[in-house]
């Protein structure tokens, strides 16, 4: 059985619906925000869809054309300046982004204002994103289309604004232009999005002005040189005249839009974003939801049997379950310790690798000083002084910038696997605490909501915002300035010594409290999360057995009466979590586009 992503969604979004109100009527908290926490991201997962390339490659044009209305504001001479996040709305809407945090409202007619270099020249507006809504069915699952500068024209600050995207990007499209052989810059350009993109689509752009013959020779060389000097074998390269397209979807011409060759493409698309996006968010949505009915499950039995259960009988297995808790939560605590040892491994592993930065550094720039001192001997003493001071700046500041990335990854890497392991410590704590439950009252245990590791949220913290200069300079010795010639170069070659040692120091100690600072805080945060999960897998069960005493207690008649209303929640959680089972093993059909070029199920 083959069914549309969309559909599928909705059926999803459903279940985990009448499992959410079951655990509200239930007043079970953490599963009531667990559950709508999941919906929320199968209903608004996002899913970064970026354009990339040249300047006047035709970005803007292809994406109005995958649209098909002509939105975004095109010109002959370069346009986009600012990078413009399109997502799905109800209605056609824009909000303006400035980098100082403030917004405002605008118009499509005032689009060219704010993205574009002749209505905002060199961003002189502050300008920092343009969001616009609009009711595209492209849109409608999560997909954001993100059109972006071109790199590589006169406009730096139009380069500038894309490289700062890059670490955003999930998949490109990084179009080529049949009327313009490959740069250099566009090698160089497709380098830096290989380690930000999981996918990337070539597009040769502009077929209208090629024949067949100039066509097939354009896309063979554009696959050799990219084989060759980016490494990308085996690739597909797809020809589209953007142009056409959009032509042909706004005169709703299906011949000229056939004609663009946009639908062979947009067809590859929707089977890449279906395939990686939609199946894997599926699977994992009905999987989460199937532990969250499972934990319910388990109360659900609980309260019913507990209602079956002489009332002593009941007490008495309540003893044996808060000594059960006892022994689990000093488990946890030992947990704890061991957590604390293993975090401190991680600032050994930092502290190792900026000792070794910084002591090869010293000796790399110092020998680099030498040689530029030797190069540069003849200028004055004071022309020598700011030289020298010029150059080390940058060599130190270049040494960061290529040594921060490295460690950084090395730093995360180290505290993932010290989170995991103590997730999973916790986990099979909690699994044997509800294992233990189980057990005492007669019951089966079928999954639960286990703590996962950190999210992106609550991942190791990073300064958010403009951050200070990495660099903090060192006044110079001024001395040197006004000596004899022969005693100055020595005593400046001393003093840029120092310079180099005193300028890693501060800044490696910046680096290094930064790292400290922002491990401390995130094992707080996870160490909270964690005891918020294992406290609520106790007072889950504990809840629900004082609520049976207290009717048990009361009458006999109130028992029967909640025993009936636990029967009928039963019957429809079993109902919705034999659903999200079956839903989990439908295959998603790929072939679901009713316009030739468009997809209606993204």
């Amino acid at each position: 059985m083959e069914q549309s992503y969309g559909k599928l969604r909705t059926k999803v979004l459903e279940n985990l619906g009448l499992l959410e109100n079951i655990a509200k009527q239930r007043e079970i908290v953490h599963l009531v925000e667990y559950l709508e926490e999941i919906k929320q991201k199968l209903l608004h997962g996002r899913f970064n869809l970026v354009v990339l390339g040249e300047f006047k490659r035709g970005k803007t044009t292809f994406l109005n054309a995958l649209l098909g209305e002509d939105l975004l504001p095109t010109a002959v001479v370069p346009l986009t300046s600012i990078v413009t996040l399109i997502q799905y709305g109800e209605k056609i809407s824009v909000k303006v982004t400035f980098s100082d945090g403030g917004a405002a409202e605008a118009t499509l007619d005032d689009l060219p204002l704010y993205v574009t270099e002749e209505g905002n020249p060199c961003n002189e507006k502050n300008v920092k994103l343009v969001h616009l809504e609009y009711p595209s069915p492209y849109l409608n699952d999560g997909v954001v289309l993100i059109d972006t500068p071109g790199v590589g024209s006169v406009y730096r600050n139009n380069t500038d604004e894309t490289y700062n995207y890059l670490p955003k990007v999930d998949a490109a499209i990084f179009l080529l232009s049949s009327d313009q052989p490959i740069s250099q810059s566009e090698l160089d350009f497709l380098k830096d999005i290989e380690q930000y993109s999981a996918k990337t689509f070539f597009i040769l752009n502009k077929i209208d002005y090629l024949n067949e013959q100039d066509k097939k020779k354009a896309l063979e060389f554009a696959k050799k040189v990219l084989a060759e000097k980016v490494g990308f074998e085996e690739i597909n390269i797809y020809p589209v005249s953007a142009k056409l397209a959009l032509d042909g979807k706004i005169s709703c011409d299906d011949e000229k839009l056939k004609a663009s060759n946009l639908p062979a493409f947009t067809n590859i698309l929707e089977n890449f974003l279906l395939k990686e996006k939609g199946r894997a968010a599926i699977n994992a949505t009905c999987n989460k939801g199937n532990n969250a009915a499972g934990e319910l499950q388990l109360g659900l039995e609980l309260e019913m049997k507990a209602l079956g259960i002489p009332l002593e009988e009941l007490k008495a297995k309540i003893t044996l379950f808060d000594e059960m808790v006892m022994n689990l939560r000093q488990e946890q605590e030992d947990n704890g310790y061991i957590f604390q040892g293993e975090k401190s491994k991680v600032y050994q592993e930092l502290e190792h690798e900026i000792t070794v930065f910084q002591e090869s550094q010293n000796m790399i720039i110092a020998k680099d000083i030498e040689q530029e001192y030797q190069a540069k001997k003849e200028l004055s003493g004071r022309k020598l002084m700011h030289y020298l001071e010029d150059y080390i700046e940058k060599k130190v500041l270049t040494a960061f910038d290529e040594w921060q990335p490295k460690v950084e990854e090395k730093v995360r890497e180290a505290f993932d696997r010290v989170i995991a392991r103590f997730t999973n410590k916790t986990n099979k704590v909690i699994g044997e605490l509800l294992k233990q439950s189980a057990e005492i009252f007669d019951l089966k245990v079928e999954g639960f909501t286990e703590a996962e590791a950190l999210t992106e949220e609550t991942k190791l913290y990073y300064i958010l915002g403009e951050q200070a200069n990495m660099f903090i300079p060192n006044a110079a010795n001024l001395y040197a300035l006004f000596l004899p010639k022969f005693i100055t170069g020595p005593m400046i070659m001393r003093v840029m010594r120092k310079k180099v040692e005193q300028d890693l120091d501060r800044n490696c100690g910046r680096l290094r409290t930064d790292y400290n600072d922002r491990i401390s805080k995130s094992v707080k945060v996870f160490k909270n999360l964690l005891e918020e999960k294992f406290n609520s897998a106790i007072e889950g069960t504990r809840l629900v057995l004082t609520r049976v005493i207290e009717k048990r207690e009361h009458s006999e008649k109130e028992a029967a009466e909640a025993y009936e209303k636990l029967a009928e929640q039963m019957k429809t959680l079993e109902s919705a979590r034999e659903s999200l089972r079956e839903i989990a093993g439908v295959r998603v059909n790929l072939q679901t586009s009713k316009i030739p070029g468009v997809l209606m199920t993204l």
